[in-house]
């Protein structure tokens, strides 16, 4: 049972209020009409289906599901996956749900609309969703879908009336103009974390250009999170590099956000690498520094690689960087970055090699996405057994709340 100390006990509802940077809705595909618009349900069900048909739990091809009344208890909120699990589909259950998790604050990214994100940005699309090349405009197929998404996100953030659940919106990263206007409606319709594409670099050009300033500066006068999740890296790392290799073909309960098979499995971290990298060594963070950055689903284990490597040629190249950088690069992350591993992740070995960056790891539950695991929070608490309680607060509560601002 909880023993009121405030540690997390898989059998009671834990004293621990943590914040989840990693949640999702999960609208089975005959309700997206009701969710997202009866025109983006008419042209998006018929590219979907045979993918999502075949990804086990985390397929959205459930037409046997008739409402969201899954009971909500300790078992059902942590090991119950897919769009039967409880609020996966009705946001407004959520809070009940978020209360026996223990969670006080929850990001909540979409499942529907990353089959338009991926449609707008994979020149692969029709192969990989099986339609006849030239039959759908593709970037128009991807606006639709990330508007009906977005509007979904603004109705479900005003009827919830309460910041405890945060419904992402997506901004789409064609040119600044596109950015801006987006990034303003959303914050405006009361959106407070904003999810950009990671796989191609933002308006054609670097994270760090100059151009890009008036966005990072929106963004943090809102307080405003930018995240990159997992499923927008596609356009990195091109399909030719994984073609043909038995090896690297789907797993069985893969999805559009997640490919289950090792090379992409390992992979996955390289855009968003590349794209902190940039920001980084750029000097985004050093001229606005109090924006927040989320690095979500990409897993943890490049974090200490990276930060090594940047100071590395951070020091290599202080004279040209004298006028760019204050601080060290693994300075800026710990402040400005927070990234959250996997379940299956040492989480505790992670701190423990990298002391400087205890600030940036922070928990994601997934929900209720098969890759989140079964009761990741005890994982992660098994990880981080004898670090001390200081250590475990940071990871599932203080270092969460940089995304997750009260």
């Amino acid at each position: 049972m909880n023993n009121g100390s405030g540690s997390l006990d898989h059998h009671a509802q834990p004293s621990i209020r943590m914040m989840d940077a990693d949640a999702h809705e999960m609208i089975p595909m005959h309700m997206w009409a009701d969710a997202f618009g009866e025109q983006v349900a008419e042209l998006f069900a018929p590219l979907s289906r045979g993918l999502v048909s075949k990804a086990g739990a985390n397929s959205t091809f459930r037409p046997d599901i008739v409402a969201d009344d899954a009971a909500i208890n300790i078992d059902s909120v942590w090991n119950r996956k897919g769009p039967d699990a409880p609020s996966a589909i009705d946001l407004q259950r959520r809070l009940a749900v978020m209360d026996v998790m223990g969670v006080e604050r929850q990001l909540v990214f979409p499942t529907f609309a990353l089959i338009g994100i991926n449609i707008f940005y994979n020149e692969d699309a029709a192969a990989h969703f099986k339609y006849e090349p030239g039959t759908v405009d593709r970037k128009a197929a991807g606006r639709l879908a990330i508007d009906g998404h977005n509007d979904w996100a603004v109705r479900q953030t005003g009827q919830l009336g309460s910041q405890r659940v945060r419904p992402v919106g997506v901004v789409l990263t064609e040119s600044l103009p596109e950015m801006m206007s987006s990034a303003e409606k959303l914050l405006a319709d009361g959106i407070r974390a904003l999810w950009i594409p990671n796989g191609e670099p933002p308006a054609g050009t670097s994270p760090a250009d100059p151009a890009l300033a008036p966005f990072w500066t929106l963004a943090e006068s809102a307080d405003a999170p930018i995240l990159l999740h997992v499923g927008t890296q596609f356009a990195f790392c091109k399909p030719a590099w994984y073609a043909n290799v038995p090896a690297f073909e789907y797993g069985p309960k893969s999805s559009v956000e997640f490919p289950i098979e090792p090379y992409r499995a390992s992979t996955i971290h390289l855009a968003v690498e590349a794209f902190l990298g940039a920001m980084v060594l750029g000097g985004v963070f050093e001229r606005h520094p109090r924006l927040r950055l989320g690095v979500v689903e990409c897993g943890a284990h490049w974090v200490g690689p990276l930060a090594e490597k940047l100071d590395l040629w951070g020091g290599l190249f202080q004279s040209r960087l004298k006028g760019t950088l204050s601080m060290r690069p693994s300075e800026y992350i710990a402040r400005n970055v927070r990234v959250t591993p996997f379940h299956f992740e040492p989480v505790g070995a992670y701190m423990q090699r990298h002391p400087e960056l205890s600030d940036v790891y922070c928990f994601g539950s997934d929900f209720p996405h098969v890759e989140g695991g079964k009761s990741p929070q005890e994982q992660f608490r098994q990880s981080l057994a004898g670090l001390g309680d200081d250590i475990a607060r940071k990871f599932f509560v203080t270092n969460g709340e940089l995304l997750l601002p009260a």
